[in-house]
């Protein structure tokens, strides 16, 4: 297996966001010092998953999937159903650097990198008192940390409710938490955390990476930078030649399947149809607007984001729109780094550092990103690593002798 390169997020991850925030919390946007030693290593009951191997090297303190920047693993630990939960900053030797109270439903947080010098930042929520709503009110706000060292970065911002993205997205989630109804939604910078899109202001927010920023306004779907410079239109788009007619709409189409993603999908359909039934999807670098990929509508397109600029894509390619291809596009191209053919009722699974994860009725494939070459196969249900750091380790979550359910950091190969 090679070794991690960048940091890759689950397709799980995006629960995450669903999360909302209830109570208020004076943590706010304070974190605090530690350096608490490792975790003694798990006693594993059963085989540890594939493809890590060798022996567990200590147990992560998280409750949930944690997610991994380039240097150290962010996650929640909550001691207790329903008690007060804590984000932890954990670095490659198992031992917590940093950490910050929150309400235990103000859990959603995502990664973001700072377009003005590339730094990554954690954003956290958090519910504060709202003086102007009266004595109960509170207001839901968004704070970046460093995640080395749990420094606050910027914030607090106020913000509408819970994150929804792609991206650094926020509303208000309707009638459940689980709900795809939401109410105005505002799109924050990475860089200084202001509100650089608002719904109020009647603009459609769609997604956000890093600083990039897709929205729809005044008939127009547009991206713009981080400075609000405009990049491109969906005016400046050429119509595939794989259509048959010009009188055609463009829109933005699936979301991404992780938290964001420097490609985008849209969707052309019919200018004239009432229902709008796909014609065709193309993949887009978000900065450029350039055309990557043009798929036959057969198959929903199922992107998600691998760092370092790289995206999967699973789709129906328009020469043979009955079958199912894996592409990875790049943001520096004009052209996928490699397409492979896979079948049907194959879905993606997830990835993590070098690894794209497929999984087809229980056989599952370990990619190389750069590649496709596939890097091992197996049958049988396993996890798959959660997170993990550029050249290692990896947390798997994994059953203890105990019949408890932990994070264990395994080494890669």
């Amino acid at each position: 297996m090679p070794s991690a390169k960048g940091h890759g997020v689950l397709v799980g991850a995006v629960v995450l966001f669903l999360s909302a925030c209830a109570v208020p919390n004076a943590g706010g946007s304070h974190t605090e010092p530690r350096d608490d030693p490792a975790l003694p290593p798990p006693e594993v009951s059963a085989p540890l998953p594939h493809p890590l191997r060798g022996e567990p090297l200590w147990t992560a303190p998280f409750s949930s999937e944690p997610k991994a920047t380039e240097s150290m693993f962010i996650g929640v630990s909550q001691k207790r159903e329903g008690g007060a939960v804590e984000f932890l900053g954990v670095d490659h030797t198992g031992r917590t650097r940093w950490s910050t109270e929150r309400d235990p439903e103000c859990t959603g947080f995502t990664l973001v990198r700072d377009p003005n010098g590339g730094t990554e930042l954690v954003v956290l929520l958090d519910k504060e008192r709202d003086p102007e709503g009266g004595f109960l009110a509170t207001r839901t706000t968004a704070s970046a940390f460093h995640p080395d060292s749990g420094e606050l970065a910027w914030g607090p911002t106020h913000v509408p409710g819970t994150l929804v993205g792609p991206g650094l997205v926020f509303a208000a989630i309707q009638g459940s938490v689980m709900s795809d109804h939401t109410g105005p939604k505002v799109a924050l910078s990475p860089s200084t955390g202001a509100v650089v899109a608002d719904e109020n202001k009647g603009e459609v927010v769609l997604h956000e990476y890093h600083g990039l920023l897709l929205a729809h306004g005044e008939g127009a779907l547009r991206a713009v930078d981080a400075d609000g410079t405009g990049l491109w239109e969906h005016t400046d788009l050429e119509i595939p030649s794989e259509l048959d007619t010009t009188s055609v709409r463009v829109g933005y189409g699936p979301r991404p399947a992780g938290d964001s993603g420097a490609a985008v999908t849209l969707v052309w359909t019919a200018a004239s149809a009432d229902e709008e039934e796909p014609l065709l999807y193309t993949v887009h670098d978000l900065r450029t607007g350039e055309r990557i990929l043009t798929l036959a509508p057969d198959r929903e397109p199922k992107t998600l984001d691998l760092g370092d600029g790289l995206t999967a894509v699973l789709g129906a390619p328009v020469d043979a729109p009955d079958t199912s291809s894996v592409y990875v596009v790049s943001e520096q191209g004009e052209a996928p780094l490699w397409r492979r053919s896979v079948p049907s009722n194959v879905r993606v699974r997830g990835s993590v550092g070098a690894d794209l994860y497929l999984d087809e009725d229980g056989t599952h494939r370990a990619l190389d990103v750069r590649t496709g070459t596939v890097e091992l196969e197996w049958d049988g249900p396993t996890e798959l690593p959660a997170a993990a750091l550029p050249g290692g380790p990896a947390l798997v979550e994994v059953t203890t002798a105990e019949d408890s359910r932990v994070f264990a950091a395994l080494p890669l190969d």
